[in-house]
């Protein structure tokens, strides 16, 4: 299997390669290993042989399993391509077809001359100690939103499989989290804290998550209000719930509540004036003014 090959149930592009594989089994059901290697024949969208029959690349993974690594073509072409397998089990012929999925992405070009073009990802490019404070962070995100879940199903096998199925994917919680601590470095009066300052972020651990929690909640009430709709039929009427007003109401009172206790903990990093201290006076005396300036030494 290529090292960079995606299983079939992804979503492939051009360029890229994707990993077929098939399961072989004998009359009881069980794994059985082929009387010679299989041949497999591609057959693209619009119904045109890709590839094949051919067993020249296909290679054996376990007992009865076998593979080939398949690259699509720059052009595609975009749709869904069918790979059909077939072969001998003692002596009876067996065979099998499949499908996967070419889709183009929304970037204008394939960046395949070294520059960078609107669209592309930029990454996340994090240190070490970054990605290990932004996973702690991510850690207590992902329990206060649940998440992180399983689903139980059955694979093309039979067999039971546990998938995730998680609400937020990782590169939305690290978003939400950059955000949370871009919004506590602006509010009230601008700092510089990175994920490098470890202190930081043990000692707000809960401001921060608090922060991209509420973010979460914003991008998932605009998500749940474009599923919310009216079905009838034959005159009865059903009204999915309104998750996404909950969520809309829960983001205002946290968002009021996390804005008031960010502004009490920026409050107190703000440094003392020079002079007198945190000391002032509204005395109409000019004397007494001076006395201030002369004990810290300035002219102005």
């Amino acid at each position: 299997m290529a090292y960079n090959a995606k299983p079939r149930s992804a979503i492939i592009a051009p360029t890229e390669t994707v990993s077929l594989t098939v399961q072989f089994r004998g009359p009881d059901n069980q794994p059985a290993d082929l009387d010679s290697f299989p041949s497999i024949t591609i057959i693209q969208p619009s119904g045109g042989v890709a590839l094949g029959p051919t067993s020249a690349g296909v290679y054996r993974l376990d007992t009865g399993k076998y593979g080939y690594d398949f690259k699509i073509g720059f052009t595609g072409p975009i749709g869904v391509w069918t790979d059909m397998w077939a072969g001998e089990l003692n002596g009876v012929g067996v065979n099998g077809s499949f499908n996967f999925v070419v889709h183009t992405t929304q970037m204008p070009a394939l960046n395949t001359d070294g520059n960078v073009h609107l669209g592309d990802d930029p990454g996340f490019h994090y240190s070490q100690l970054e990605i290990q404070n932004i996973n702690l962070l991510m850690k207590s995100l992902r329990a206060r939103l649940k998440s992180s879940g399983k689903v139980k199903r059955t694979d093309e096998y039979g067999n039971v499989i546990y998938k995730d199925c998680d609400i937020y994917s990782v590169e939305e919680l690290t978003s939400f989290i950059a955000n949370s601590l871009t919004a506590f470095n602006q509010i009230p009066h601008f700092t510089m804290f990175t994920f490098n300052d470890t202190e930081i972020i043990q000692q707000f651990h809960d401001v921060l998550v608090q922060g991209a929690a509420i973010m979460a909640l914003a991008s998932q009430a605009l998500i749940e209000r474009g599923r919310e709709f009216q079905i009838q039929d034959n005159g009865i009427s059903w009204n999915n719930a309104s998750i996404s007003d909950m969520l809309n109401t829960q983001h205002g009172a946290e968002l009021q509540n996390w804005f008031e206790k960010v502004k009490m903990i920026k409050a107190n990093m703000k440094p003392s004036p020079l002079g007198l201290g945190v000391f002032t006076t509204t005395a109409a005396s000019p004397q007494f003014q001076k006395l201030r300036h002369l004990r810290s030494r300035r002219f102005y």
